[in-house]
């Protein structure tokens, strides 16, 4: 489950010019077929030419007058014309069960969808099953059912963890629809006819697990084991239909090279690229030895290979292959998400089939790590696995908004796999969504209500009084737009960061300037309500920042603070600075509660199992130790400097930078001098 250079191929809606001649031959070659009037089909005549843009005019280079990819801003105009984004995750293969990967990948690729419909843009977001292959024939058999009883049920199962996360999937597409295996069918034909696919012998080594075939040198390199499972690969020999790879080599070499973008993150780009370059065997796409698949086009014997089958997924569900399909306008695909073990697929083989189809590629093919715990591999011989169960059991206890953040947070989105711990479940809900973002909301807000009784005082948004220190426009300017810097990249943990950055900032501010204080003035009320409202509008900033990831949470802040005049407005306007108006009325929030731990099987946790172990031993008699107690506000101090270095130290900076030391220093002077 799973910055461009100045040169590369056509990656969907994004074209620019080519550095080499082999490079401009390929883009001229897909372009001719773009622009002629008859289908890029047109040796098996039913298929629907590539779709034209809204104006009727056909996609062109990047030197002509086509769509283009954006780059988005925070200043981006509502009233642009939406451009479409299609956006995936890999179908799921039902022989299995959904777990922490399966659920993992789909947020990623939610957060990505919704961050692209606030950006005003027409998402397309496609997830399904895939439902072919010799396990699922072999799974069915063994349960006495039909394969196709198999597939309805274990499908439903992952429809229904889609639909209990909130993914917000357009389409779920399955394999086993008349509407994939018809297109499939046509578009393998065309592939026959044009030569790419022919009818070969193979003798080498299969990997059951994977479903994937190895050349006796791949094989060797592998010591005969599945590089995934560690199983024993088996000898075969067998007659297959082939397409032929090593047509595509150079091409789908050159996109690997010259592309920063098209797949990430760069160290998986430089994996693929290596084994590219020791070079490309033709692959099989047929198989003889089940039945429980498509049937290859004018020879029933042979089965269509699974993972053709469910990569052609991304044009079957939008209609590439019939005629008049308004969904075509969605492809080429805008992001690919995916597990890292299939990587090689969607960025060799996938590329590949595209080009011998004369379609234009995806834009970017994402493959982010593995979950892990305790340092090893999940899976069920060793016991660790994150199953459906447990996953269910965070979700519930933490809200699925908390659970949600902690994905995206701590989450392997990049090269990295990342460890799986409940402690650290509990730690970044408590520090970022209860003690930071939570507090920081239900102290505003409380004041608002307590001094203005709810209500944002006139001239509160005055733009000329600006605390030293604190340009809260300029700041909050700085960190939206890395946060969507952050989201373009699916740097999903720096979006969090940018948000968090202006929360602590908030809470620093209110330390500073003390409104408690100005409360007690009647000279100080003009400046109590700047305060307050530069406090209010740079958590309303954060939240919009935040609203990916926490739908849930965000709308039910937007009840008590309102974040934007309208549902539609764009993710751009949202984020600039004057949201709130004077005479708004705010309620006192509290958005996230105080929760007890949970163990690795999602039970809480006793008290004396998150107390330390104690000794046996007799307790020695000691002086009686005093905790130390502080005011509220001194405590608000403590806690919004803790909060500042906490921020530091995740920007990079460690105890030994000199800003991080005065901080250090600062709050050791307020725990020593403020001790009630």
């Amino acid at each position: 489950s799973s910055s461009s250079s100045s040169s590369r191929f056509c990656l969907g809606k994004c074209y620019t010019s080519f550095s080499t001649s082999k490079a401009a031959t390929v883009a001229a070659t897909t372009r001719r077929s773009l622009l002629s009037s008859a289908s890029p089909f047109s040796a098996t005549s039913s298929f629907a030419s590539f779709p034209r843009s809204n104006a009727g005019e056909t996609v062109h280079s990047s030197n002509e007058s086509g769509r283009r990819r954006k780059r988005y801003s925070i200043q981006a105009n509502a009233g642009t014309p939406r451009e479409e984004c299609m956006v995936t995750t890999p179908i799921y293969y039902v022989n299995d069960k959904p777990h922490i990967g399966h659920v993992y990948t789909s947020t990623v690729a939610d957060i990505y969808a919704r961050y692209k419909r606030l950006q005003n843009m027409d998402v397309f977001f496609l997830t399904g099953t895939d439902e072919h292959g010799l396990k699922v024939e072999q799974s069915a058999e063994k349960r006495q059912i039909p394969p196709q009883a198999l597939a309805d049920e274990n499908s439903l199962v992952f429809q229904e963890v889609m639909k209990a996360n909130e993914i917000s999937f357009d389409d779920f597409i399955r394999t086993t629809d008349e509407r994939h295996t018809t297109q499939v069918q046509a578009f393998v034909e065309k592939l026959l006819k044009s030569g790419d696919v022919y009818l070969g012998k193979f003798e080498g080594w299969y990997d059951e697990g994977q479903e994937e075939y190895y050349t006796e040198t791949k094989a060797k390199e592998c010591n005969y084991e599945s590089p995934i499972s560690g199983k024993p690969m088996v000898r075969m020999e067998e007659e297959n239909y082939y397409f032929k790879l090593s047509k595509y080599e150079s091409k789908v070499k050159e996109l690997l090279a010259t592309s920063d973008s098209f797949l990430t993150p760069k160290e998986r780009k430089n994996e693929l690229l290596q084994r590219v370059n020791d070079g490309l065997n033709d692959v099989p796409i047929s198989r003889t030895n089940f039945t429980w698949g498509i049937p290859m086009p004018g020879d029933e014997q042979h089965v269509i290979y699974v993972w053709i089958d469910a990569l052609m997924n991304y044009i079957t569900a939008i209609g590439m292959a019939k005629d008049g399909e308004a969904k075509q306008k969605y492809w080429p695909a805008s992001m690919h998400v995916m597990a890292k073990e299939i990587s090689w697929f969607h960025a060799v083989i996938w590329p590949a089939v595209l080009m011998a189809l004369d379609l234009p590629l995806p834009m970017r093919v994402h493959a982010h790590g593995f979950w892990i715990r305790e340092g090893r591999k999940m899976s069920k011989s060793l016991g660790n696995f994150v199953d459906l169960t447990v996953l269910n059991k965070f979700s519930t206890h933490y809200g699925l908004d908390g659970f949600r953040y902690y994905l995206a947070t701590e989450g392997p989105i990049g090269a990295q796999d990342a460890n799986f711990a409940s402690s650290r479940v509990q730690e970044v809900y408590g520090t970022d969504l209860v003690n930071t973002f939570g507090n920081s909301t239900s102290r505003t807000t409380a004041m608002c209500v307590k001094y203005f009784d709810g209500v944002l005082p006139e001239k509160s948004d005055d733009t000329s009084k600006i605390f030293k220190g604190y340009d809260w426009k300029s700041i909050c300017e700085k960190e939206a737009a890395e946060a969507v810097r952050a989201y373009e990249n699916l740097e999903l943990n720096k979006a969090t960061q940018a948000a968090m950055r202006i929360i602590t900032k908030v809470d620093l501010f209110i330390t500073e300037t003390e409104p408690f204080r100005m409360a007690k003035d009647p000279n100080e009320q003009e400046n109590l309500g700047a305060v307050l409202y530069q406090c209010l509008e740079a958590l309303r900033i954060s939240a919009c920042i935040l609203e990916p990831i926490l739908p849930n949470k965000i709308k039910e802040m937007h009840a008590g603070l309102p974040l934007y005049a309208n549902v539609s407005d764009s993710m751009g306007k949202r984020l600039v600075w004057g949201g709130l108006k004077p005479g708004t009325t705010v309620s006192k929030l509290a958005l996230f509660p105080r929760l007890d731990p949970l163990d690795e099987n999602g039970e809480i946790m006793k008290e004396e199992a998150q107390a330390p172990a104690t000794s046996n031993k007799p307790a020695k008699k000691s002086k009686t130790k005093v905790e130390k107690v502080y005011s509220p506000e001194t405590q608000a101090k403590i806690d919004a400097q803790g909060a500042l270095i906490r921020s530091m130290k995740e920007s990079g900076k460690t105890n030994d930078d000199a800003e991080v030391a005065e901080a250090v220093k600062i709050l050791k002077e307020l725990k020593a001098r403020n001790k009630r």
